[in-house]
Order: structure tokens, then sequence, then C-alpha cells
């Protein structure tokens, strides 16, 4: 299906943030949500972890049939495709990731990790045949976004995995990730780092923001940018109706898009553009826009008077989540990969590195001891206040999907 793919919000702007100055800036948000800047979010109990290399006669699991089938053992390699600047490089050693060497230490498993992926669409075309064919594509991990995610489960490219082989994810995974609707027995997909959807505006020209109604403010007409990106776009309007993004409909999609008609006719908004929109914030050519938390930490350190907001009525949540293809040759060792990030300590030094937020349990507690300015960072560990202003994006069926894409291009004027 021909689909025009979401702006690569998250991989044009992914960076290290400058930290400590930076975290004044997140007044607002932190008063959203009535935190100080010196807490973190209650500690969890201690996880457990599989074991290295298990032994057939040590990790027999019972199955339906009479005779227990033993688990396979660990790998000698595994195979990891992701994006890039989204695991941590060893600081020792900046050829290497310190993660994927500890895994190697703790297991024997060399991890090839090429950082390969820049666009969803573009790196599942490099496997597309594969995959069609059940045959292995020579990935035993894959990172993808939620949109395609839900539509690789719904073709039925993904291998289920066993949680039982994960029960740092069973016991890490923060609550706001679970039971979506693509998958909503939680075992085709991880999630690996997040981003969130809300208000960005310039406060000396706009004052404090708490509503999206302010999206349609005559008063900011011509200042005002909405996003490139369908879901957040549709879904932010969505929240702004009463509506509920997690579970959108062709009804729901049409509502919105009469919404947002109302803003373009009366020419309140200035565009409709990707990460471009932070450099018109800076410049002071748009005063409100529609934004990525990861795009504005980086715009406020550059202008102090922006500002980033979750909305009374909620923001959107988007997630780059790790997958297991289909006909995976190592995927026993692909889920003890997975389940070893989850281990908060582990989860702590990623989220160090990459910046964005961790959905781990327990990795701000760790980072407290070592770089409290990361672990008090509000958009690398929302609160729960924030968190539960959340909504994924419903995942939608080829037919919705094509509807929801082309009336956006339409009202848009992207299409």
């Amino acid at each position: 299906m021909n689909e025009t793919p979401p702006t690569n919000r998250g991989h044009l702007s992914r960076r290290r943030f400058v930290q400590g100055s930076a975290l004044a800036g997140f007044a607002t948000f932190l008063a959203a949500c009535g935190r100080s800047a010196t807490s973190v979010a209650p500690s969890v109990a201690p996880s457990s972890a599989p074991s290295a290399a298990p032994s057939a006669a040590a990790s027999a699991a019972p199955t339906a049939t009479v005779a227990p089938t033993p688990k396979p053992t660990m790998s000698a390699e595994l195979n990891f495709a992701n994006w890039t600047y989204y695991m941590d490089v060893d600081p020792n050693d900046e050829t290497k990731f310190k993660t994927l060497e500890d895994f190697k230490a703790e297991y024997g498993t060399t991890v090839k990790y090429p950082e390969n992926i820049d666009g969803n669409d573009s790196f599942i075309g490099t496997i597309r045949p594969q995959l069609v064919a059940g045959q292995d594509t020579g990935w035993d991990l894959i990172v993808v976004t939620d949109w395609m995610a839900a539509r690789l489960i719904r073709l039925g490219w993904v291998e289920a995995m066993d949680l039982g082989n994960m029960p740092n994810v069973v016991a890490n995974l923060q609550d706001v990730y679970k039971g979506v609707s693509w998958d909503a027995t939680d075992d085709h997909h991880v999630p690996w780092q997040s981003g969130m959807t809300g208000l960005g505006y310039d406060e000396a020209k706009t004052g404090a923001l708490t509503s999206l109604d302010a999206l349609w403010d005559p008063k900011y007409k011509g200042k005002v940018i909405y996003l490139d990106e369908m879901r957040d776009t549709i879904g932010l309007t969505m929240l702004k109706l009463g509506l509920d993004p997690s579970k959108a409909t062709v009804a729901d999609c049409d509502a919105a898009v009469a919404e947002i008609k109302k803003a373009t006719d009366a020419g309140i908004v200035r565009a409709f553009m990707g990460n471009k929109y932070a450099e018109e914030l800076k410049s002071g050519n748009a005063v409100l826009s529609m934004a990525w938390s990861g795009d504005m930490v980086q715009a406020l350190l550059d202008k102090p008077t922006l500002k980033f907001t979750i909305a009374d009525e909620g923001g959107m949540l988007w997630t780059d989540n790790v997958l297991i293809p289909k006909a995976a040759l190592h995927a026993y060792t692909a889920q003890v990969m997975i389940d070893f990030c989850y281990r908060p300590a582990i989860a702590a030094q990623i989220a160090a590195y990459v910046n964005y937020i961790s959905p781990v349990k327990g990795a701000a507690e760790v980072l407290l001891a070592k770089d409290p300015d990361i672990a008090n960072n509000p958009l690398i560990f929302p609160p729960p206040a924030i968190l539960e202003k959340l909504h994924i994006f419903n995942g939608l069926n080829e037919a919705d999907e094509k509807y929801f894409n082309d009336k956006f291009a339409t009202v848009s004027g992207l299409g």
C-alpha cells in the first residue's frame, strides 16, 4: 500500500542533550504535573534475568505434549538492525557499544549491529521479499515505529515472543505501553525508546499555555504550525474533541479533519511541517506549534522563552519498537537480548546516551546516583502524572490507514 511515511521525528533530531542548565527550561512542564525538580518515580523491586546459555536439563519447559521441550541454547551471533544513535557507545572505545559488549561478556554472543535503518519504509523494503516468502531476513532483531510495527504484525511477518524468557520485560515495562490495540497480547513487540507530542510555544509571546484549544485560537493567526505526521496531528485534534486516539475510527478521522479544516480556513495554521517547526519557533515566525519532545529540548536551549508541555487534554506517545522478524534464525537469543536491555542498570546506560524516553521501570533510580540531571529530566523520564495523559495511536487496518492518510493529505495540502 502506498503511504506517505511519517517524518523521521526522532531520527533527524537525535542529539546529545545539554545537561544541568537545560532543566531550568522544563519548569512549565514540571509544574503541569506537580513534580519537583529533584524527584523521580517510585522505585521498583529488583528484577531477574535469564541465565547465560541455559542447559537443556536446567531449562526444560512444559508444553502441551507429554515430553517437555528443552529451551534452545544461546547462539554465537545475533544480527540486530537499528537506527543511528540508539545504542550507547563505549566511552573507552567509540568503535564499540557498551551494552553489546556487556551482553557478549555475559552470554558469549557477538552482536552484529550496523545502524542501518534510516527510514521505516526504506528498511522494510530491503527485506520485504523474504518476509513475504516466510524466509529468514538476515536479521534477528529490527526496530521500527508504532505504525510499521502494527502493519508487520497484522501481516503475520513477526515472530511471537515467549514472555517466559523475558522476566525483566514482564516486570519492568511501564504500564502505559501495555495492551496496545495492534498487539493486545504484548508478545510480538517490545518498546525500545519513545518520545512525546505536545505543545511547543514561546511563552514571551503567548503566556503559559495549558490547552490544545490554543492551536485554534484566532489571536495566533498565521503563527501556528501543525505537524506533517498524520498520527500526531490527527491524534492531538481528537484529544481536543474529547476523542480517544487509541481507538481512532474513520468517523473520528472525519471529525478531526473537519476541525483541522476550520483552522486552515481561518488562516490560523502557518504550515504543516516536520522538524523545521523548531526553527520557526526560534526565529519568531511562529509562536506556537504541535511539537516533539526531543526537538524542543535543543530549541529551548537556543531560546529560553520556548516551553514544551503536555496539554490538559493529553498528548501523544510514539515509540520505536523492537521486533523479531518471521523465520529469524536466532529468535531465542533475540529474546534474551531484549530482556537484557530491560534490566534497569542496562536500560539506564542506554538512556544516558540516547536521551529519549526509556520504557523501563527502575532506570531512573539507577541514574539518580550516577547522573541526576538525566534522571530528573522529564523528557527522558516523564513523571507518572504525565505518562497517564499520553495516548498511543490506534493500529489501523490497511483500508482505514489509507483513508486516514488520504484525508490528512487533502486537509494539510501535503497530498
